[in-house]
């Protein structure tokens, strides 16, 4: 009897979890519009002070610097090896096994799967702009952007005839995916919390796939980025991976040599094209990539021209340029200020001058009110729209209520049982 009221209890307690986290927006677009990427760690190593040069590229993190501006999910850590640093830090740094300073080490995301450190070099501008962006990147970015269910990055392993084999079987599986996988129905409820912006209709269940050389030096960084998102991946040398990528840039796990096969392609798929069982992000499998894109502004819905990712550039020169707009946009606010303030007077003037009213009824210049009939109808529609939103937040409570209620009476039966 114990038993069987103790597993009730945990029931319910699941249920109310389920009740409160699980939501029925499919995993790729709820990550894509709520899951934030989680920085990288940019760790740079010096003694005594950086010269004005590494200063300069230092100040590259600040808010007004070109890697805030270019939304890199990148943040800088200062170390100076002479004034009593952190153990761990210098831990990490004498890892590296290098001699160079300044020394710029990167780490992915804490809790780091490889903490050591995936990437580690001299710490000058060009270094940085091949760790926050590349091509391939940009690409993988645009399509995600574009509502694409995944892109899958295929590393390939340099041997001909197993990246080929791999490849087509790949991509054969991700057609036959497209054409048997369904979209959850996304509730009523959901739509009404807002939980996803777009119609549910326009949700695409589309995947691609993206060839990345490791002897490409373009996107020598990040093949370094990718097989850091496991601690054990830079051990599969000689072996063909595929990373699915959806959400804001986030990899769900890696395929490897013979374990990419239409099974492990499908499982994959079903994960990221089911509905979001828990909205919270780190209970959620995956390692974001570092990638300069502005998800907040992108992924809202916008006209396809304000969707345009910002060219490759050098990250000091666009730090000027943007100071630059910044100057231009508060200038031509100045001006827009200055010419309202003249059309409110005009306003005022006309207001206080009865010609000008009459002038303006002769030419038709006024505002109808809206037939007594249309009003009524809009303001039944929008009663009823809350009303079904409170009522849909009603019942939720209401199931959470209850659901904590039965947890307690069980928990009160139990504990009288084991007193007896």
């Amino acid at each position: 009897m114990r038993w069987f009221i103790a597993t009730l209890a945990v029931l319910s307690v699941l249920l109310t979890a389920t009740v409160i986290w699980a939501c029925s927006v499919p995993v790729f677009r709820y990550a894509l519009e709520r899951w934030p990427a989680d920085k990288y760690s940019v760790v740079v190593f010096y003694r005594g002070s950086l010269s004005p040069e590494h200063q300069k590229i230092v100040s590259l993190f600040n808010k007004e610097g070109a890697i805030t501006q270019k939304s890199a999910n990148a943040e800088l850590q200062l170390v100076n090896l002479d004034s009593k640093p952190d153990p761990k830090d210098v831990e990490l740094w004498k890892k590296q096994k290098s001699e160079t300073l300044p020394l710029m080490v990167v780490r992915t995301p804490l809790p780091a799967p490889v903490p050591e450190g995936f990437l580690s070099g001299e710490l000058t501008e060009e270094n940085l702009v091949r760790l926050i962006n590349s091509p391939l990147r940009q690409n993988v970015a645009k399509q995600l952007i574009d509502g694409q269910t995944a892109v899958w990055v295929f590393l390939e392993s340099g041997n001909s005839e197993k990246d080929k084999a791999a490849f087509e079987l790949l991509s054969k599986e991700l057609k036959r995916m497209e054409k048997t996988l369904k979209l959850p129905e996304i509730e009523e409820a959901d739509i009404e919390q807002g939980l996803v912006s777009v119609s549910p209709d326009s949700l695409k269940l589309k995947f691609s796939v993206e060839k990345c050389s490791r002897e490409d030096s373009a996107e020598a960084y990040f093949t370094k980025m990718l097989l850091a998102t496991e601690n054990d991946l830079k051990d599969f040398k000689e072996e063909p991976m595929a990373f699915p990528v959806f959400g804001r840039g986030r990899v769900l796990y890696a395929l490897i040599g013979k374990g990419i096969n239409a099974g492990t392609i499908e499982q994959a798929c079903r994960d990221l094209t089911g509905p979001c069982t828990c909205q919270v992000k780190d209970q959620n499998p995956g390692t974001d990539l570092l990638m300069a894109v502005n998800w907040e502004k992108l992924v809202s819905p916008t006209t396809q021209d304000e969707k345009e990712l910002p060219p490759l550039t050098g990250l000091i020169g666009f730090s000027g340029e943007t100071n630059k707009k910044a100057e231009s946009v508060k200038s031509s606010n100045m001006l827009k200020n200055g010419s309202n303030e003249e059309n409110a007077q005009s306003e005022n003037t006309q207001i206080k001058d009865p010609q000008s009213s009459l002038t303006g009824e002769a030419t038709g210049n006024t505002t109808s009110p809206l037939p007594s009939d249309h009003t009524e109808k809009m303001s039944t529609i929008q009663s009823d729209s809350v009303e079904k939103t409170q009522s849909n937040s009603l019942m939720q409570n209401l199931l959470i209520i209850v659901s904590l209620m039965i947890l307690l009476v069980l928990g009160a039966s139990y504990f009288m049982m084991a007193r007896k």
